[in-house]
């Protein structure tokens, strides 16, 4: 007996497609974070399970409710923006019944701008993601992007047929890129900024090099433009996390937009106060003449 999970914010465009893929599970479970369009109503033909969850910046706390609210022993995880094809299903479904492993990891099609990336960190077989497993072995945890914590005894089978791959719509557009990457950077820099991080500049620009020595040791370059814009697009990303951290550490905030905004505020008023001086003056000279 198989739960998926399936986390949501605003997924009309996406969940239909996703649920129609795990019809074939005995427990579809919906967490969704208050969506204001369609996505629950759309949701209700395919499920009566859906339970709401505080709207947050980042889906893993969530997915950890979700956990606690499945009956059944087999964990299906997918999120909104992916799609469960059938030989992949046919091969989880082996797995469960066969009864030897705990887990399975999945390898992901990942899509960038309507491109199937097939090189770099994100090419199917370098980007897998333990989503199937027992769920007497596994706690998902609340930080981002840490997924959840697998109990070291388990047994994983690996997935390495790229064909049996997630299919991950991941980025459709440079807006939407951006949109994430502001949300995602300013909660990792919040936490390096209370957790007191030291060197942070020192691990950015080393995690760059990374992403470009990545791009070739690991054939990004075989998605040509894609690729190239998809290892710059992340090395911005590394940056934004850089200076959102520095200016949290220069207010000693983690909302520094605050304390800049009141900063510029003093300014104008100095600049407004002169103004007054200077129109009092001019008044003042004039009346004498």
């Amino acid at each position: 007996m198989i739960s998926v999970i399936i986390h949501t914010l605003n997924e009309e465009k996406n969940i239909r497609n996703c649920l129609e893929c795990v019809k074939w599970v005995d427990e579809i479970i919906i967490i969704d974070m208050h969506s204001k369009d369609k996505t629950v109503q759309i949701a209700k033909e395919y499920t009566d399970k859906i339970f709401f969850f505080e709207q947050m910046e980042y889906a893993d706390p969530a997915r950890s409710y979700g956990l606690s609210l499945a009956t059944n022993e087999w964990i299906l995880s997918v999120d909104a923006d992916e799609i469960v094809p059938v030989d992949l299903k046919n091969i989880l479904i082996k797995i469960m019944k066969e009864n030897y492993y705990d887990a399975v990891s999945i390898p992901h099609f990942n899509y960038f701008f309507g491109h199937a990336i097939i090189g770099g960190d994100c090419a199917p077989l370098e980007n897998p993601h333990i989503r199937f497993f027992k769920r007497n072995i596994v706690s998902y945890s609340d930080n981002i992007h840490s997924f959840f914590q697998i109990d070291y005894k388990a047994k994983i089978y690996f997935i390495e047929n790229k064909e049996l791959s997630f299919i991950h719509f991941g980025y459709i557009d440079v807006e939407h890129f951006l949109e994430k990457l502001n949300r995602y950077t300013t909660i990792e820099a919040k936490a390096l900024y209370l957790n007191n991080e030291k060197n942070i500049f020192y691990k950015l620009v080393i995690k760059n090099i990374k992403e470009v020595l990545k791009f070739f040791l690991k054939k990004g370059y075989k998605d040509k433009t894609y690729g190239l814009i998809y290892t710059l697009l992340k090395c911005g990303y590394n940056i934004c996390v850089g200076a959102k951290y520095f200016l949290m550490k220069q207010s000693k905030t983690i909302v520094p937009r605050n304390s800049i905004i009141c900063e510029y505020d003093k300014i104008a008023q100095k600049c407004i106060q002169e103004h007054k001086k200077r129109n009092k003056k001019y008044n003042e000279d004039k009346s004498t003449n």
